[in-house]
């Protein structure tokens, strides 16, 4: 049975409770990044996902947001979990807050 999931996708029930509520496609993409980050380390992680980020942005907008407020949410859990990683962890949330709401440098000035 089909049921709509975390990120706004369609699943089987079995597959969301078993993926933390994510369809098959947002769980493949969050599982590579935790691969990433176990085999080269946080700050690779970090500036893998920037420079992604910035130059292949997803086919639309509605994707890209998905997925990075997953990232967000996740690392939003880790920073309570894992408070020794403090530091790696507002850095990656403070660039994925920088993906999803730009600043205009004119505004800062």
């Amino acid at each position: 049975m089909l049921c709509k999931t975390r990120c706004g996708h369609f699943a089987t029930r079995s597959y969301a409770d078993a993926h933390g509520g994510l369809c098959r496609k947002c769980h493949s993409n969050f599982a590579s990044l935790v691969e990433l980050e176990k085999r080269y380390g946080e700050d690779a992680l970090v500036e893998y996902w920037y420079s992604a980020i910035l130059t292949n942005l997803p086919e639309s907008k509605e994707e890209m947001k998905c997925f990075i407020s997953h990232l967000i949410d996740f690392y939003q859990q880790k920073l309570i979990e894992i408070p020794s990683k403090q530091r790696y962890i507002k850095k990656m949330l403070y660039m994925l807050q920088s993906v999803l709401e730009p600043s205009d440098m004119e505004t800062l000035r």
